[in-house]
């Protein structure tokens, strides 16, 4: 009944020859490295394909796909660190990417630590292969699949935007010190954002390969969104009690993991862990850790198995993720917990989370809101920036897709989006309400092949301070 159906057809990125390819190149790296004066070297490969298929007012846009091949290479001249990308395979391209890099450290300062990169004596990720996805997704059915989708969305008078992406990654490391490294994962994504031009609603789904996807359904959730929305209401902007569902919530941890968790803010002073690991923050029902699930891949772009880490454990201060850097300067006992910045990550200079888990509650998303006697239920939130205060978590935005009165405990009509500026700490301390009892994997918007797995959250006197026009 509407579902994007899976297939036994073999992946294209993920085609025998895939691991010869890099592997030849990471060969290839290493030979090159070592030859012009490097002491140490580790080259990361980063390999994916999306494939995607973009709609708008009801109708495919794009269709096509696209393949990226990124190679680092690492290398060590005595105490002095260097670095280069590149984005072909090529042997030439490669080797000198890796002479490249040697030069950079030759010119780069001396680091300020004792530091090696992976050794197959210390780190071990098994042997070295790359995983078939399970039941790779058949795209041949999927514009009928979103056809349906759209004539539902059209029985409320709205229209669909949004994508149906396929996502599959590879990723291995070597070292001049025996460490192989070799995995791949891959997922299906679909955001369907139902609109008549006057109101708009969004659904999405963030699954496994192997799983079902309910184009139909989702699309029927949007557009029930965008049709309750209409006429929506101009409410004052004041502190309100809200239930924010899985994807609003996703968006405001998100922001708090990158201003937060990892160890370079800690290193810099400006992580609300900072000094306070160990202290009670928040509530005890909150919990927010780093953790692995099945299929994902289990080392970072260092070689280093992902650890889990407790960021929050029943509302005490835990510790940041580190790659084997930050650990150093950190002196943590844990080492690097395998969280490096990816291969192909052009954005962040720290180590960060990849899967944020947030402990589900004990209510069901229907009692939260019955909980309210007069407050906002909110689909998702845009235009957020966590960077305000991280000492406090300290986070704006505005609301999107669907922002709607409660009163007496029940949802009605749609209202205009409102901007919010609050602080995380004292959301999830003592203005917390309650939390859902569903999770649901939402797909991160700056941190590059991330998922935060988090259910619906009421929070008390939600501080909004303005109002769209």
């Amino acid at each position: 009944m509407g579902r994007l159906p899976s297939g036994a057809r073999e992946a294209g990125l993920l085609r025998r020859d895939a691991k010869r390819r890099y592997d030849d190149a990471l060969a290839t790296a290493l030979v090159a490295a070592k030859d012009a004066g490097a002491d140490d070297v580790e080259v990361s490969y980063g390999g994916g394909e999306i494939g995607f298929t973009r709609f708008a007012r009801s109708r495919f846009t794009q269709v096509g796909a696209v393949t990226t091949d990124v190679l680092r290479v690492r290398a060590l001249v005595g105490r002095r660190l260097g670095a280069q990308q590149c984005g072909s395979l090529a042997p030439d391209q490669v080797a000198a990417a890796a002479r490249g890099a040697v030069a950079a450290a030759r010119g780069a300062p001396a680091l300020d630590v004792d530091f090696r990169f992976g050794t197959a004596e210390v780190q071990t990720c098994g042997e070295p292969s790359t995983p078939p996805v399970p039941g790779a997704y058949d795209a041949a059915n999927a514009p009928t699949t979103l056809k349906r989708a759209f004539d539902v969305a059209r029985e409320q008078d709205t229209h669909c935007a949004g994508a149906l992406k396929l996502v599959q990654r590879i990723r291995a490391v070597r070292t001049l010190n025996g460490l192989v490294c070799d995995g791949a994962d891959a997922w299906i994504d679909l955001q369907i954002i139902a609109a008549d031009g006057d109101a708009s609603g969004f659904a999405g789904r963030t699954c496994r390969f192997d799983e079902d996807l309910d184009a139909v359904e989702l699309a029927r959730a949007a557009a029930d969104k965008a049709a309750r929305g209409r006429g929506a209401a101009r409410v004052d902007a004041a502190p309100m009690d809200v239930v924010l569902a899985p994807a609003a919530v996703a968006e405001l941890v998100e922001w708090t993991s990158m201003a937060s968790f990892g160890a370079q803010s800690v290193l810099d002073g400006q992580s609300l862990l900072s000094g306070r690991i160990g202290q009670t923050l928040c509530d005890p029902r909150i919990s927010i850790v780093e953790r692995t699930d099945e299929h994902e891949l289990t080392f970072d772009s260092e070689g280093t198995p992902r650890q889990a880490v407790a960021f929050f454990d029943a509302g005490v201060a835990g510790q940041p993720v580190t790659d084997l850097l930050t650990a150093a300067r950190l002196g943590d006992d844990r080492g690097s917990t395998g969280h490096a910045p990816g291969t192909d990550d052009q954005f962040s200079y720290s180590p960060g989370a990849s899967h944020l888990h947030v402990a589900a509650g004990d209510r069901t998303e229907a009692e939260l809101i019955a909980d309210i006697e007069r407050g906002l239920y909110v689909t998702r939130l845009h235009y957020v920036n966590g960077m305000l205060d991280p000492s406090r978590a300290v986070t704006t935005g505005m609301t999107r897709d669907g922002a709607f009165l409660i009163e007496n405990g029940a949802v009605g009509g749609g209202v205009r989006n409102l901007r919010f500026t609050d602080s995380m700490l004292e959301c999830w301390g003592p203005r917390l309400g309650g939390l859902g009892s569903e999770l649901l994997d939402v797909p991160t918007w700056w941190t590059p092949a991330g998922l935060v797995t988090c259910p619906a959250m009421l929070i008390r006197g939600f501080k909004f301070t303005g109002q769209s026009r």
